[in-house]
């Protein structure tokens, strides 16, 4: 080759490496929500490496994986793959490292434990861990079918970069969200205490005034039993209060939220030892749950396991959250008493389900069936297409 062969490649390399720089940064500068950033990180990753799938994660500050956001995989087929990997082995290995990792075949890999049934079968592997202040917050995984041909150094480089221009992003959308995150519980705090110190102190002074009015004695009988039902109704609005601010109450942790590790703690902190519990949460649902939406979720699912504990005198509840083609959609289901549709009235923490769930554009339905439980359901639009 010659030296002005030899220049011509370099030339058209570099160019190359700076055309996709400049298409990364436009990508990433265009978002900020955390999950549409490691969207978009993990579809640029297996395009700059040219990858059969791709995938990005999030640590957290004990290198615990967090997030896991994947591309390349049929819907289909990711539905079938259920819970989302938890970061052990291999891809716990990236968030320990400083420097990408390249492997020819990744069953030769050292921690290798097999894929999970139904996950297609991969052979070259390449990680790049994402660096900012000093530790992993995040790594790249890209992969392709067994057999295929090995990464190249190329690649290497492709994804280092990609790597470092992703820090940036995700540095800044994880400070985002615990930011929010922090201003959200101490939001909470602020208003458990404004509905205990007033508006229930309100409540019980307006019913101590209704049942002394209700037990004169020169009042009519019928005026008497209106104000005792007056007062029977704001007993049980301030138990509702008193319910809603427990549910303000019970802390969650005060890192991004994540709605898997977020629903087993709400499950600890409200469903009692003797009450079996199932958890079922596709890998393929949960990646496309936004920051807010899993607080909704978060909320509506602890509302009705509150209401499944203290009124269905349910033994057992299942939690089930999945996606079809154009919908996500959660499912809390009891086998407690149930109710009588027609008889029921709407408390405080039902209106607030519906509410939360209007505003992630979804539809909310509380069924429930005498001595054969409740289901609570919220279906919302989906945000992501493959």
């Amino acid at each position: 080759m010659t030296s002005l062969e030899y220049s011509d490649d370099l030339h058209g390399l570099i160019t190359g490496h700076l055309s996709q720089m400049s298409a990364t940064s436009e990508m990433l500068s265009s978002v900020e929500d955390l999950s549409e950033v490691l969207h978009n990180l993990a579809m640029r990753a297996r395009s700059v490496t040219s990858a059969d799938f791709a995938a990005v994660s999030t640590f957290d500050d004990e290198g615990k994986l967090t997030r896991f956001v994947y591309n390349g995989i049929e819907e289909s087929q990711a539905r079938r793959l259920g819970d989302p990997p938890i970061g052990r082995a291999l891809l716990g290995e990236l968030g320990r490292r400083e420097k990408p990792l390249r492997l020819d075949e990744v069953g030769g890999y050292a921690g290798y434990s097999g894929w999970p049934e139904g996950h297609p079968e991969m052979g070259p592997f390449l990680g790049a861990p994402i660096r900012a202040g000093g530790r992993t917050i995040g790594s790249l995984y890209m992969t392709r079918l067994k057999g295929s041909e090995p990464f190249s150094d190329t690649n290497e480089l492709a994804a280092a970069v990609l790597a470092l221009q992703g820090a940036v992003s995700v540095a800044t959308a994880l400070a985002r969200e615990r930011s929010g995150r922090m201003s959200l519980l101490e939001e909470r705090t602020r208003i458990a205490r404004d509905l205990h110190d007033g508006t229930i102190q309100s409540l019980y002074a307006l019913g101590l005034e209704c049942d002394s009015l209700a037990r004169r004695a020169d009042f009519p009988h019928d005026a008497s039993e209106a104000l005792l039902n007056g007062v029977s109704r704001i007993n049980e609005l301030i138990a509702d209060i008193r319910s809603y601010i427990t549910m303000l109450e019970v802390g969650t942790p005060a890192t991004q939220p994540e709605l898997s590790r977020d629903l087993a703690f709400v499950i600890r902190q409200l469903v009692p030892s003797g009450i079996d519990t199932v958890v079922n949460i596709t890998a393929a649902a949960l990646q496309e749950i936004s920051a807010r939406e899993t607080e909704d979720f978060l909320y509506i699912a602890r509302e009705a396991l509150s209401n499944a504990v203290r009124h269905g005198s349910a033994t057992k509840i299942a939690i089930d959250l999945r996606q079809s083609p154009d919908a996500t959609a959660m499912t809390i289901q009891d086998n407690g008493v149930g109710f009588n549709q027609a008889n029921v009235r709407t408390g405080l923490g039902t209106v607030t389900m519906r509410t939360r769930a209007e505003r992630l554009a979804g539809e909310l339905t509380v069924l429930g069936i005498p001595g054969m439980g409740t289901t609570v359901r919220v279906v919302i639009p989906r945000r992501f297409d493959d």
